[in-house]
């Protein structure tokens, strides 16, 4: 059978770990290889001094460990700075344990210690490469945001102030998931899944966010994996408030619906002026005899009603507050506002809708803007008069298709992806503005607006809305 002493002597010249062996008060009794090999001591030199390796300053604390060892506590584990020979040092993770006699009496201590200075200059490393990014985004005009797991770890100054906070600390450690809009989380948790698997950043997404006051601001957000040459991967999520392109394209709807409604006022006029003739005539019927023309006047003053209130609904205020609403009372609104429009141009417009449509899920004024504008452009390319042929369209019950189809005389192939650009226009009088606000309303419902023309054949514009978002 193998002597206990061989190999425990074996056991200590192999090992990798240095290992020292103390009294009670801290004298060296043994010391095996690595621990020469670590301090620059040989054994003869340590043996019977008190704790050369440890520094003046933490040998109280080393004494303070063994007492806790002697009082029954289990070994322990920690970081500790240690000398060598020549007065250099190093950092070394410790494990001390108590020796016991056969009484269960404490006589010593065993010490094993493992050089870890490249792990704890790699970790300043890391620590100082993770402070030098930080202070890169810290400055940076745009809000970023730093998580890990969906855990902030990292604001900058621009997306505090953006979320209403001047202190970084009051979003550490939150999850990103309080700062969204509840509709928006299950996509923005999906993106950042997906992010994980490229090197480069996502498109940006337009969502919204809560401030810490409660309330919600319109942004857009792109994310990134980093964790190449950092070594502490994290996304990092820029933020860019649409708040001010938001009111300016609301300012660009507002000023294209007055310059629409302003273009349309003499249309309106001839509207009401044929009920209002109709009246008189029938008003000084009534003033030579009481006969029974008062429906027929109701009648037309219903429809002189019906005209104003559609004048006054499009110099209404935009909203964002979508409805359910039915895609055939739209179309027929847009229609009869626009007829007195289409007889100026002596043009014709046909309905053409399948049955069972659905209803669709829109800001109506902002849909009947788009569709007047839309029918209005259609109707001004036929100077000479024609059709416009309106079809409605079920896409598989997932979304809505409507095609405004004229016979007018096009637009050249140059020009049609120039379309919808601000201030491109093909009329003489016109800002270019009208089909950027159609194509961002449409795309603020979750849809498309293409355009397809021939010159002299005419053009045809398709919008795709979904019935749900």
């Amino acid at each position: 059978m193998i002597p206990k002493e061989y190999l425990v002597n074996s056991f200590m010249q192999l090992t990798s770990d240095g290992i020292v062996i103390v009294d009670v008060n801290g004298t060296v009794l043994e010391v095996n290889r690595k621990f020469e090999e670590l301090h620059g001591w040989t054994r003869d030199e340590v043996i019977g001094q008190v704790l050369p390796m440890t520094p003046d300053q933490d040998k109280e604390d080393v004494f303070r460990l063994y007492r806790s060892l002697i009082n029954g506590e289990q070994s322990k584990n920690f970081e500790a700075l240690k000398l060598r020979k020549d007065g250099s040092t190093f950092y070394a993770n410790v494990a001390v344990s108590p020796l016991i006699d056969n009484e269960g009496t404490v006589i010593g201590f065993i010490g094993v210690e493992r050089d870890i200075s490249e792990k704890k200059k790699a970790e300043a490393e890391l620590l100082e490469r993770e402070q030098q990014f930080k202070r890169l985004i810290k400055l940076n005009p745009e809000p970023i945001v730093l998580h890990k797991d969906g855990i902030i770890q990292f604001m900058n100054d621009a997306g505090c102030l953006l979320l209403s906070s001047l202190l970084e600390e009051e979003f550490k450690g939150k999850s990103i998931y309080e700062f969204l809009c509840p509709s928006d989380k299950p996509l923005v948790i999906k993106r950042l899944r997906q992010v994980k698997r490229s090197d480069n950043y996502t498109d940006f997404l337009e969502i919204k966010m809560k401030k810490l006051d409660g309330t919600f601001i319109d942004v857009e957000v792109s994310s990134i994996y980093v964790h190449k040459n950092l070594g502490f991967p994290v996304v990092q999520t820029v933020i860019r408030d649409l708040s001010e392109r938001k009111k300016s394209e609301e300012t660009i709807i507002r000023s294209e619906k007055l310059s629409l409604i302003g273009q349309l006022a003499a249309g309106i006029a001839h509207d009401i002026r044929n009920p209002l003739t109709s009246l008189k005539g029938f008003l000084r019927l009534l003033m030579a005899k009481n006969v029974d023309y008062v429906d027929v006047m109701m009648e037309e003053l219903e429809h002189i009603n019906y005209v104003v209130n559609e004048f006054m609904s499009l110099a209404k205020p935009q909203t964002n507050d979508f409805n359910a609403s039915s895609s055939r009372e739209l179309i027929k609104s847009v229609i009869s506002f626009l007829q007195p429009h289409a007889h100026l141009y002596n043009v014709q417009i046909q309905l053409d809708m399948e049955p069972n449509i659905p209803s669709i899920n829109c800001n109506p004024d902002q849909m009947k803007q788009v569709l007047i504008n839309v029918v209005k452009n259609a109707i001004e390319s036929m100077p000479s008069g024609g059709a416009i042929k309106i079809v409605f369209l079920n896409d598989r019950d997932q979304s809505l298709i409507i095609r405004i189809a004229d016979e007018g005389i096009g637009i050249a192939e140059e020009s049609l992806s120039q379309l919808g650009e601000p201030f491109f226009t093909t009329k003489t009088n016109g800002t270019g503005l009208g089909l950027m606000v159609c194509k961002r309303i449409i795309e603020g419902h979750g849809g498309t607006l293409s355009i397809h023309s021939q010159i002299n054949q005419g053009t045809t514009v398709e919008i795709t809305l979904p019935y749900r978002r």
